[in-house]
């Protein structure tokens, strides 16, 4: 019945992992049946503290605790079994971002799990905060578009471990962090036509470890900064690294009639002087970012919903521009996010499928703090 709660399990107890099992908890949708790390100890940690059924062992999770859903905060190179698992046993699937390595791996991965009759979602939660989905509700307010800047700033520090090793993760600063201000992009103005980038990274800085001896070498980007062109004229900036702190990003869109700016905090609607014409903040702590989201996933998968947010076919948009991007940056020359999805025999409007319309979209908010002065 679609009263029942639906029985979920978190694989991965990171940092995300344990903020997405804080998130269910919350949820009186879905009751939270188990949970996996590679590592035991905290396995067993973290299940002890949640009154939680613990494995490191994930095949066990999935056959004895016979979860509907699975929320994945994996690394990138791990994730394409787990997901074949569960597509096996016909778990749905929501993975912490991105979706994966490259474009050709997100496609495979895309189609295994709609073979099976599942559900997969990607962890894009920026579309689930209040100022971001308050953008989207005034996007048409500022007329058509000729100018966007999204950028995300963070200092990951020395300790790269797997992120440091393309063949594990794909990628660096752009696939992990850049994944955020270019969805939001794809989300509000659509696929670009032509994308430009360059980056940086593959050597450490003079920098030691605590004990005195040299970092390793790695070889993915620290830095990236790409210039997306649309069809109707707009052009787009995206900026991103891993090594400049403090935490910072902002999405910002210029209009014929106005502009707005959007941050985790707040969004910003002004008309063409600058005058600001609705200011929207966000009224609750992070986790309730997460928990929109795992919320809103376990509702589609409950009522088995055709559309439902940030779907992994949708997702597959925001691959081509980050393919497109390291592409750019090998040839020096412009790429196109469209012929990378043909060459998979995929097409724009066919990854949105799945994309709930805009009057169906979930609130973003708890308590908005809104002050309009129309």
């Amino acid at each position: 019945m679609e009263t029942d709660a639906l029985p979920v399990a978190v694989i991965g107890l990171g940092a995300f992992g344990h903020q997405t099992l804080q998130a269910l908890q919350q949820v009186q949708a879905v009751k939270v049946v188990g949970i996996a790390d590679r590592n035991p100890a905290t396995a067993a940690q973290v299940g002890r503290a949640h009154s939680v059924p613990s494995y490191s062992d994930n095949r066990s999770l999935l056959a004895e605790a016979r979860p509907k859903a699975v929320y994945l905060a994996v690394p990138p190179m791990v994730a394409p079994e787990l997901l074949g698992a569960c597509a096996e046993r016909g778990i749905h699937v929501w993975k912490e971002l991105p979706l994966a390595r490259d474009l050709g791996e997100g496609v495979a991965m895309v189609r295994r799990m709609e073979q099976a009759g599942v559900k997969l979602a990607v962890g894009t939660q920026r579309r689930f905060g209040g100022p971001y989905r308050r953008a989207w509700e005034l996007r048409e307010r500022i007329g058509k578009v000729f100018l966007g800047r999204a950028h995300y700033l963070f200092n990951w520090g020395p300790a790269l471990g797997w992120r440091g090793d393309k063949a594990s993760a794909g990628g660096g600063a752009l696939l992990e962090l850049g994944y955020h201000p270019i969805d939001l992009l794809v989300w509000l103005l659509g696929l670009p036509d032509e994308v430009y980038g360059i980056s940086a990274g593959g050597k450490r800085p003079d920098q030691q470890r605590s004990d005195g001896q040299p970092l390793p070498p790695y070889d993915t980007d620290d830095t990236v900064a790409a210039l997306l062109r649309y069809a109707s004229g707009c052009m787009a900036s995206v900026v991103t690294t891993r090594c400049s702190g403090p935490v910072s990003e902002e999405l910002s869109l210029h209009g014929q009639e106005g502009s707005l700016t959007a941050s985790s905090e707040l969004c910003l609607l002004r008309n063409r002087d600058g005058a600001v014409l609705d200011r929207t903040g966000e009224d609750s702590a992070p986790l309730a970012v997460f928990r929109r989201q795992a919320e809103a996933f376990a509702q589609a998968v409950r009522t088995d919903a055709r559309t439902y947010e940030c779907s992994a076919r949708e997702n597959l948009l925001n691959l081509a521009v980050i393919e497109a991007v390291y592409l750019s940056d090998r040839t020096s020359q412009p790429e196109t996010p469209h012929r990378l999805l043909k060459t998979h025999g995929l097409t724009a409007p066919e990854c949105l499928v799945h994309r709930p319309p805009a009057a169906s979209s979930p609130a973003a908010t708890d308590a908005p703090i809104a002050d309009s002065q129309k």
